[in-house]
């Protein structure tokens, strides 16, 4: 037992030392953080249920959101580097384009892509595992202008009110060499 745990340990950092590619790592964090972070959201006994619900669905989402888009955004950007290369006549360096489209693909991914897939499915998702809830929308009523004293519609200016022309704070900020 112990010596097939170490042959499958070896080769796997063996594997993973000759293709130290960024999504390795980023792969490794999105799963981790997708199920641990939920995992320990929901056992912080001193938050609200409600709240715990939503934040562990709202980890596990993203977690499931970045895995997928660290994968699709890699594979469309493996079909790229040949003719990238072509077009910029380094066709014997695909292995350096690729590791560093890698990881520019990785940073982009991580900041536009995944957050805007999470606001655009996190809500409904939520309410369709959760169920959606009316209950605390108030209810809009059009309210109509009550007359002032004068029997009119209109609105009395407030002359009292003076607006401040000079900065509350004169003397704040951080004093540098005297």
């Amino acid at each position: 037992m112990n010596k097939d745990f170490t042959r499958i340990y070896k080769n796997l950092c063996k594997k993973l030392g000759e293709n130290n590619d960024a999504l390795y790592g980023v792969l490794t964090i999105a799963a981790s953080k997708g199920i641990l972070r939920p995992t320990f959201t929901m056992m912080d006994k001193k938050q609200d249920k409600k709240s715990r619900q939503y934040t562990a669905f709202r980890e596990a989402t993203t977690g499931a959101v970045a895995f997928g888009s660290y994968i699709l955004t890699h594979k469309g950007v493996e079909k790229l580097i040949k003719p990238i290369c072509k077009k910029a006549n380094i066709l014997g360096k695909e292995n350096e384009v690729k590791t560093t489209l890698s990881l520019i693909t990785v940073s982009l991914t991580a900041l536009f892509v995944i957050p805007f897939i999470c606001n655009k499915i996190t809500k409904p998702l939520m309410d369709v595992f959760v169920g959606k809830k009316n209950q605390n929308k108030p209810d809009i009523k059009k309210t109509n202008i009550q007359p002032n004293s004068s029997g009119t519609s209109k609105m009395r200016k407030n002359y009292y009110y003076k607006p401040i022309t000079k900065p509350v704070f004169v003397n704040s900020g951080m004093r540098i060499g005297g």
